[in-house]
């Protein structure tokens, strides 16, 4: 799929984008009411507090970060906090917009897939992929992801991924939720982390036992 860059809120020639969102205030309504029931909000809480922690132990040795998908853009203020020059992607249009909307400081921003990048080898210090491997159904798809990733940073990436839980699984039952998520076992996991020329630094549970969700810090194999 091609992948078109826009500049101060334009629009890409050709309208390649995903329409998971519509419009700006989609997108706005989708921020406001997507962590408001008190488990999703402890998850939201516990996720930044883990990325924060992260972010701190490599920020005095990166500057560049790509945020793909960026979303809504929940965890820009972590990046700028950190003091990161952040480049937002989203295969959604008004994604993007509407964190230009709430951070009109940020002068960058690019609609692409995470299949194809558009950007150069080594592009970034770090890439930020967080609540999107669980959407993959097949290990070609991560591995393709993971592939992309390897190319385009220079040392880090920060991944989140849902590994098996009894709990997790448990609760979305009792709750009627459907499983919306691909588990991904944590051997399969590793094995598709090293075919990729990448390398666990720190894995962390968001609530261990409770929640699926596993984030990682990944580096280059040949890293430091």
């Amino acid at each position: 799929m091609e992948s078109k860059p826009f500049v101060n809120g334009s629009e890409p020639r050709r309208k390649t984008y995903a329409i998971t969102w519509q419009s700006v205030a989609a997108v706005a309504s989708y921020a406001t009411h997507r962590y408001h029931h008190l488990d999703q909000f402890l998850v939201a809480w516990k996720e930044k507090r883990l990325v924060r922690r992260l972010l701190r132990k490599i920020r005095a040795e990166s500057h560049t970060l790509l945020d793909i998908p960026t979303g809504y853009g929940r965890f820009t203020p972590l990046f700028l906090e950190n003091g990161f020059d952040l480049l937002s992607c989203d295969l959604n249009l008004y994604a993007l917009l509407y964190q230009r909307q709430q951070y009109p400081q940020l002068g960058r921003a690019v609609v692409a897939s995470v299949f194809a990048l558009p950007f150069r080898d080594r592009h970034f210090d770090v890439v930020f992929n967080f609540r999107l491997i669980q959407h993959f159904k097949t290990s070609a798809e991560r591995q393709a992801l993971l592939q992309e990733i390897q190319r385009v940073t220079r040392r880090f990436a920060i991944v989140s991924v849902y590994l098996p839980s009894i709990f997790h699984r448990l609760s979305q039952i009792l709750g009627g939720r459907p499983r919306r998520m691909t588990m991904v076992t944590p051997a399969d996991w590793e094995a598709e982390v090293q075919a990729n020329g990448l390398r666990v630094v720190q894995a962390c549970w968001v609530w261990h036992f409770l929640h699926a969700q596993k984030i990682f810090l990944l580096e280059l194999a040949g890293g430091k």
